[in-house]
C-alpha cells in the first residue's frame, strides 16, 4: 500500500507503509458473517410472529339470559360439528366453559380454523336443561335469550345474522305449531285442524328452505353445515324420504369441500347398509319371535282358597 508526504518544495515522496490484507480480509468477512447472522435473525423472528399470527382472528361471544338463575354458574360450549359414528372428531372437539355474572356472560378467543356451529348448554339441579345453537366466526356475537323455552337469537356476525333468520327464526315457528297442536289451547286453533295442519305445514316448509338457502350460502363452511345436513341425508331418517327434498339437499353436500363432501357420502352409504341390516335383523328376529316355545301355565284347583266366616 502507498502513502504519500509532501514536502515544504512541493515534492512528493512515496514511502511503501506494510498492510496485513489477510487480516484486512478476515475483518471484512467477519462483518459481512454478522449483517448476514443479524438479518436471518430478524427473518427467523418476523416469521415466528407471523406464523403465530396468520389466520387467527378475534371473536367474543356476549350473552344474556332471561333471568339471573344462573349466577355463578358456568355455562358449556361445546364443538357442534361430529356425527354419531365420529368419537374422534368428537374427542377433538372444541370445548370451553364461560361463567355466567348475574345474567350476562362474556368470552373472548381467537380462531385458527374455518367457523363452525357450537351448542351452548346449561343446567341447574335435574329438573332444568337448557341448550342453543349459534356459529363460532370472526366478530363480535351477541346471543340473547328471551325465553328457557326457545332457542336464543343471535347477531352481529355475518354467519350468524343468517343462522339467525334462515334456521332459528323458522324452527321456532315450528315449535310453536307443534306446540299448538300438542295443547289446542288457542281458541282459533281450535276451530279448524286442517288449518292448524295447514299452518304446521307451511312452516316447516319454511324451515326446510332455509336450511337449504343456508347451506348453499355456507357449503364452504362444512364445521357449520355437517351436523344437521347429515339429518337430511339419513336414509334411516323419515325426513329422508322425500325425493325432491333429498336431492336438494345432496346438491348441498356436492357443494361442500371434496373431502368433507367424500366423508358424508361415505357416511350416508355406511346408514343405507345399516338400515338393510336393521331390517333383515327385524325379519329374522319376527321369524325367531313366533316360533319361540311358551309355557302354558296350569293352575291346580286345591290353589284356590277360600275363607269362611263363623
Amino acid at each position: 500500500m502507498h502513502s504519500y508526504n509532501f514536502n515544504c518544495a512541493g515534492y512528493v515522496h512515496r514511502k511503501y507503509v506494510e498492510v496485513d490484507r489477510e487480516e484486512i480480509t478476515k475483518s471484512i468477512n467477519l462483518m459481512y458473517a454478522e449483517m448476514k447472522y443479524t438479518r436471518t435473525l430478524l427473518i427467523i423472528v418476523f416469521a415466528s410472529v407471523a406464523q403465530l399470527f396468520y389466520g387467527q382472528e378475534r371473536y367474543t361471544i356476549s350473552g344474556e339470559f332471561p333471568d339471573r338463575s344462573l349466577d355463578g354458574e358456568y355455562v358449556f360450549l361445546y364443538e357442534w360439528s361430529a356425527l354419531v359414528e365420529e368419537p374422534e372428531r368428537m374427542r377433538q372437539a372444541f370445548k370451553d366453559t364461560i361463567l355466567v355474572v348475574g345474567n350476562t356472560f362474556h368470552y373472548e378467543g381467537t380462531l385458527n380454523r374455518k367457523p363452525f356451529l357450537v351448542s351452548l348448554s346449561c343446567s341447574k339441579g335435574r329438573q332444568f336443561r337448557y341448550n342453543t345453537s349459534f356459529v363460532i366466526e370472526p366478530g363480535d356475537i351477541q346471543l340473547r335469550i328471551v325465553d328457557w323455552g326457545s332457542e336464543g337469537n343471535v347477531s352481529g356476525a355475518p354467519i350468524n345474522n343468517d343462522y339467525n333468520a334462515y334456521i332459528i327464526e323458522c324452527k321456532k315457528q315450528v315449535d310453536k305449531m307443534l306446540y299448538l297442536m300438542r295443547t289446542r289451547r288457542e281458541e282459533e286453533a281450535m276451530k279448524s285442524d286442517a288449518r292448524l295442519n295447514a299452518l304446521f305445514r307451511d312452516a316447516y316448509i319454511r324451515s326446510t328452505e332455509g336450511r337449504l338457502l343456508f347451506g348453499e350460502k355456507y357449503a364452504q363452511y362444512p364445521d357449520v353445515i355437517r351436523s344437521w345436513l347429515a339429518m337430511y341425508i339419513d336414509p334411516i331418517n323419515q325426513t329422508a324420504g322425500d325425493e325432491a327434498i333429498l336431492s336438494r339437499f345432496l346438491y348441498v353436500v356436492d357443494l361442500m369441500p371434496e373431502a368433507e363432501r367424500d366423508i358424508l357420502l361415505a357416511w350416508r352409504e355406511y346408514r343405507t347398509e345399516l338400515q338393510e341390516h336393521m331390517v333383515k335383523a327385524r325379519a329374522l328376529r319376527d321369524s325367531l319371535d313366533a316360533k319361540r316355545p311358551r309355557f302354558i301355565e296350569v293352575v291346580p284347583n286345591h290353589s284356590l282358597s277360600t275363607t269362611e266366616n263363623e
